[in-house]
C-alpha cells in the first residue's frame, strides 16, 4: 500500500463542501485503486440512529455493475435488525464471512446470485462509525471467503475514522450557512502559524496543540510523498485536535493553503457523564480499542481509560464491559 494513496483517502474525507453524491464518489475513487480486486468498490451512507428505522443510502460505487448495485441496495434494506447490528452498529472491520459467520450464507438467494453469477463469495466491510450512529460502509467484494489480517483492520479502522469524521462535519455544516474560513475557531498556515483563533481555540496549550497538529499533517504530506509507510502516515494525522477540532485544506483563490480548524467532536445525549466521558462511552460501546478510540479523538489511550473508569463508577457500574453493556441496552443495542 502506497503511503501517497492512503493519504488520499484521508483528503477525500475531508472534501466537505462537495455536495453529497460527489462526497461519496470521491471517498470510493480513493479507496478503490487500494483494495479493488476486480469486482469494484461501492458505499452507502446510513443512519442507525433509531433502531426502528434503520436507514441506508445514498449509494455510490466504482467498478460495479447496475444489475448488481440494484441487487446490493435490495439485499441492504431488506437486512434484518439483529445483521444490521452486527455489521453497522458494533463492528468496524471484517469480512462478511467474519462478522456474520456461515449460517448467514446459508439458503440466502441473494448470497447464491452473487456468487453464482459474477463469482463473488464474501466481501470486506468497513464502518466509518462513531456514537451519533450515523457512518459510511464501504465494501469490497472478494472471489473467496477469508478474513482480513490484523494489521489490515487496524489500519482501515484509522481511515474509517476520518471518514467518519469528514462525514460528521459534513452534516454540521449543511445545517449552516458557513463555508470556506467563515465560522473556523481557528486558520493556521501550514507550518503552524496561527493566523486566525477564536473561543476555546485562543487559550494557550489548545493553541500549541493546534500549532503541533497543522506541524503534523504536513509531515504526514511529507512522509507520504518520500516513503511507503502507509501506517506511520496514517498516525501523523489524527481525526481530532485535542478531542476538539478537525483540521483540514483550504484553498484561497489566489492558490494559497491553510488548515481549518472547526469544532467536529460526535454530540452525545445527555446522561449524567461529561460530553468527554459520553464520547468516550460511546466509542466503546461501538466495539472500538482504547488505542483506536484515543485515535479518533485526538487523545492518549491513558486519557481514554481513565474517562470509561470515571463514566462506569458515576454510572455504579464495575467496569468497562459493564459499561457497554448498559450503554448497548439502553439504545436496544445489547448483543444477541
Amino acid at each position: 500500500m502506497k503511503s501517497a494513496a492512503t493519504i488520499a483517502v484521508i483528503e477525500a474525507a475531508y472534501a466537505v463542501d462537495k455536495a453529497t453524491p460527489e462526497w461519496l464518489d470521491g471517498v470510493v475513487g480513493a479507496v478503490a485503486p487500494l483494495l479493488d480486486t476486480g469486482f469494484g468498490v461501492w458505499a452507502a451512507l446510513y443512519d442507525a440512529s433509531k433502531p426502528e428505522a434503520f436507514r441506508i443510502g445514498p449509494f455510490g460505487g466504482r467498478g460495479v455493475p447496475t444489475e448488481r448495485f440494484e441487487l446490493l441496495k435490495a439485499g441492504a434494506e431488506s437486512l434484518p435488525y439483529s445483521m444490521i447490528e452486527r455489521t453497522f452498529v458494533t463492528r468496524t472491520c471484517g469480512t462478511i464471512s467474519q462478522l456474520l459467520g456461515p449460517s448467514f450464507f446459508e439458503g440466502n438467494s441473494i448470497v447464491e446470485v452473487f456468487e453464482q453469477t459474477w463469482g463473488i463469495a464474501d466481501s470486506i466491510g468497513i464502518n466509518a462509525q462513531d456514537p451519533t450512529m450515523h457512518g459510511c460502509v464501504l465494501g469490497v467484494p472478494l472471489s473467496k471467503r477469508k478474513p482480513v489480517s490484523a494489521t489490515f483492520a487496524a489500519r482501515w479502522s484509522r481511515l474509517a475514522a476520518h471518514i467518519a469524521s469528514g462525514f460528521r462535519l459534513r452534516r454540521q455544516l449543511a445545517h449552516t450557512l458557513e463555508r470556506g474560513l467563515t465560522g473556523a475557531e481557528a486558520v493556521l498556515e501550514p507550518d503552524g502559524a496561527l493566523a486566525h483563533a477564536e473561543g476555546a481555540a485562543t487559550e494557550g496549550p489548545a493553541r500549541l496543540a493546534l500549532r503541533g497538529a497543522a506541524v503534523a499533517l504536513d509531515k504526514a504530506r511529507a512522509k507520504a510523498a518520500r516513503i511507503g509507510d502507509p501506517d506511520g502516515a496514517i498516525g501523523e494525522w489524527q481525526p481530532l485536535v485535542e478531542a476538539r477540532w478537525t483540521l483540514y485544506d483550504h484553498f484561497e483563490r489566489d492558490g494559497r493553503r491553510y488548515y481549518v480548524a472547526r469544532r467536529n467532536d460526535p454530540q452525545v445525549a445527555e446522561d449524567g457523564l461529561t460530553l468527554r466521558e459520553r464520547q468516550v462511552a460511546g466509542f466503546a460501546a461501538l466495539g472500538h480499542s482504547n488505542k483506536l478510540i484515543a485515535y479518533e479523538l485526538g487523545l492518549k489511550p491513558s486519557t481514554v481509560a481513565t474517562h470509561l473508569s470515571a463514566a462506569a463508577k458515576k454510572l455504579g457500574l464495575s467496569g468497562r464491559l459493564e459499561l457497554i453493556q448498559h450503554l448497548r441496552a439502553s439504545r436496544d443495542l445489547s448483543a444477541p
